[in-house]
């Protein structure tokens, strides 16, 4: 079985209900002749599910690309019933209960994926987004992003990394391990996907940012991150998706970041990955309350808002 196909649907299937939408447009680099002598620019906006926009010096970044709306979202199995695991899920539509967002002008100068289940990358971002932006993504997806007919794609396996080089500064992206499970038979029939760990540097200056994909912290993902600096921020997906169905918890519940924070020391925890859909079964209002012992620096951001990173 195509452990890409054990949830997916194809993608070639009935695209996703339209939502007003302006196409996002890739660009050029950003002009950076003035950069030279003024302060680094680095903030992250969470667009909803595991979407995130992370600009830095003009550099725009978007990851797991979501842009459907209402009732029919997206198309995919639903890992929360119960199913038969020798025959797979029932495709079904997905429920968005916040708002689709809105790029707008936005230019995209980067798509980077964490894996191609369409709570990742939806029909409709398939569609929508324009296919001469560089893309980077897990190895086994490669073929698909091609079919979906992205012209750039750029395959980075656990380990190896790529520079981004802008006018005095540059962002190093790094892939991480991602286990979508901590049972090892349910994470083969799921894959292999990706963190990323990003270095952003401009001088003297240096900032680091874990998104750590759909994955718990396991003993290969903490020793993949000893070779890190502590992350200025990390950013886990949760949502506690699977733990009604047969394939059991395929994201973190709040119980399984404290352990996991607690290991790796980030300076800052931005949690994603929750709330946007149906599929998302535990609340995030759960790890406020696992932290009411401040025992970490929490930012819960509201889709669309933007955090700064000094």
């Amino acid at each position: 079985m195509d452990r890409r196909n054990f949830l997916r649907s194809s993608l070639l299937a009935i695209p996703a209900t339209a939502v007003p939408l302006s196409q996002a447009q890739t660009s050029s680099l950003p002009n950076q002749q003035n950069e030279t002598n003024v302060y680094p620019d680095l903030k992250v906006s969470w667009l909803g599910s595991a979407m995130l926009l992370i600009q830095f010096n003009g550099f725009n970044i978007l990851t797991d690309p979501c842009l459907g709306g209402g009732e029919n979202a997206f198309i995919m199995g639903n890992p929360n019933e119960m199913f038969d695991l020798s025959k797979g899920p029932n495709i079904i539509q997905h429920k968005r209960i916040s708002p689709a967002p809105k790029l707008g002008e936005t230019a995209i100068h980067q798509i980077i994926l964490s894996h191609g289940h369409e709570d990742h990358f939806d029909q409709k971002a398939q569609e929508d987004l324009d296919k001469s932006i560089p893309f980077i993504l897990p190895p086994h997806d490669l073929e698909r992003i091609k079919n979906a007919g992205f012209r750039q794609p750029e395959t980075l396996d656990w380990s190896a990394h790529k520079t981004i080089q802008l006018q005095n500064s540059s962002i190093k992206i790094t892939a991480m391990p991602a286990y979508h499970s901590e049972n090892p038979e349910i994470a083969k029939i799921l894959g292999k996907g990706n963190g990323y760990y990003f270095e952003f540097s401009q001088g003297n200056w240096q900032r680091n940012i874990y998104w750590a994909g759909d994955t718990f912290g396991t003993t290969k993902v903490i020793e993949a991150l000893k070779a890190f600096k502590k992350p200025d921020l990390m950013i886990p997906h949760m949502g506690g998706v699977g733990t009604t169905g047969p394939l059991g918890k395929i994201s973190m519940e709040a119980e399984d970041l404290i352990p996991f924070v607690e290991k790796i020391e980030p300076k800052k925890i931005l949690p994603i990955h929750h709330s946007t859909y149906e599929l998302y079964l535990e609340k995030i209002s759960q790890v406020a309350l696992k932290n009411d012992e401040y025992l970490f620096n929490l930012n819960l951001l509201s889709e669309g808002s933007v955090l700064s990173i000094p």
